[in-house]
């Protein structure tokens, strides 16, 4: 691994055939990277230069982002937040919503618990609210950590675990499934995610897919791995063309059944849905320590830390395997962690909506939708437009919000 904890792509995709072929692989991989080093270095940069009016305020227009309209009246707006600069989509969004009085509910996917992100991110809120005085910011924080560095830049935060979003009618027990392995891990195609770490486990459940970090030519290399390192190993993904294809969530959860443990081998990333999603369909849990708010439902009782090591990754499968604690008695606990911290939510934006001027009742339901719907991706200007489609009266008549 690397300094960072990642996987090398050696780790990730073993040996690569002849001389001709990694030639051609580590050039696809160099362009892969370049590549993305640039979409990046400019999603990170364009939305701060444009002008908030004028013909070119809408020149980003076409970027796609992920929203979730809570409520249009008064206008609250839940988006994932990530990356080297994680208020850029939100400035996108903000620059096409600028006349409006919002909020912003910004829900990390990625750990803040990275100093220099988090210096740059009191800037960037410093500028945020000087261009946008109509709108609020209020990040959605997975640990108690986060919310520590938000605040003392400046900026209001709640902690709110991502994994509160994830749905427990989806993902739970399967009387009628057979367990066939003793782990699985659900896991894109990325050097964070550390598979290889897995690979001392017997019998082995892949659930994979790619978000395109590496070159096509990397994603096969990295399936042929999965699929010779042993017999006793398997994709639950549909694979063709040497690609994986995508599982919907009944059938990610079926998968689920079919193993006794779930893994989560990262060192840092954000809440990792699949971690509550493994609980709430009863598995067990083995981790190997993490920065981003996954051990935030975690029991010792059937959950285990383990180092970031092929054999003690094994053991503690096996451990927790052996201990065949009733999956409903995981998922009862799990279910009865969750719902205290989506009440406080709830009594939170009950609160916010009344202050901006709602005469709605407080909110005696869950108002979030099942994840895959809470994070739908359109271009800006379609979100824009919806959201104007439900706009009877002008905003700007609502004074800023407090700085």
């Amino acid at each position: 691994m690397d300094s960072d904890g990642h996987e090398t792509v050696e780790e990730m995709v073993g040996p690569v055939g002849s001389p001709f072929e990694r030639l051609w692989f580590k050039t696809t991989l160099q362009a892969s990277r370049t590549a993305n080093s640039l979409k990046l270095l400019a999603s990170k940069r364009l939305p701060f230069m444009l002008p908030v009016n004028g013909p070119f305020s809408d020149l980003d227009g076409g970027t796609k982002v992920a929203i979730h309209v809570l409520s249009h009246h008064p206008l609250v707006i839940y988006t994932p937040v990530g990356g080297p600069r994680p208020l850029s989509s939100v400035v996108v969004i903000g620059r096409h919503l600028a006349a409006r009085r919002a909020v912003f509910l910004l829900m990390p996917n990625w750990t803040l618990e990275r100093p220099r992100v988090v210096q740059k991110l009191g800037r960037d809120l410093a500028w945020y609210r000087g261009r946008f005085p109509l709108h609020e910011l209020i990040f959605l924080c997975n640990t108690e950590e986060e919310r520590r560095l938000v605040t003392g830049i400046g900026g209001t935060a709640i902690v709110s675990n991502h994994n509160l979003m994830v749905s427990e009618d989806i993902f739970r027990p399967l009387n009628d499934v057979p367990v066939e392995f003793d782990a699985v891990y659900n896991a894109r195609i990325s050097r964070t995610k550390r598979h290889h770490l897995a690979f001392g486990v017997e019998k082995l459940l892949h659930i994979v897919v790619s978000i395109g970090e590496l070159p096509r030519a990397g994603d096969r290399a990295f399936i042929r791995r999965l699929q010779t390192q042993s017999p006793q190993h398997r994709i639950a993904n549909p694979v063709v063309h040497g690609l994986t294809g995508w599982l919907g969530p009944q059938d990610v959860n079926r998968a689920y059944n079919q193993a006794a443990v779930g893994l989560c081998l990262s060192a840092a990333e954000g809440a990792m849905r699949a971690s509550i999603e493994y609980l709430m369909a009863g598995l067990p849990v083995v981790s190997t320590p993490s920065l981003g708010g996954r051990d935030v439902f975690f029991d010792p009782d059937y959950c285990i830390i383990a180092e970031p090591e092929p054999t003690a990754i094994r053991r503690a499968v096996e451990t927790l395997r052996d201990r065949a604690i009733p999956r409903e008695e995981i998922r009862r606990r799990t279910v009865a962690k969750i719902w205290p911290r989506r009440r406080e939510l709830m009594d939170f934006l009950s609160a916010l909506y009344a202050r901006m001027g709602s005469k709605e009742p407080p909110l005696s339901e869950w108002p979030f939708p099942e994840v895959s719907i809470l994070r739908r991706w359109a271009p800006v200007r379609q979100h824009t437009r919806e959201i104007a489609k439900f706009s009877t009266v002008k905003n700007t008549r609502y004074p800023p919000f407090p700085s």
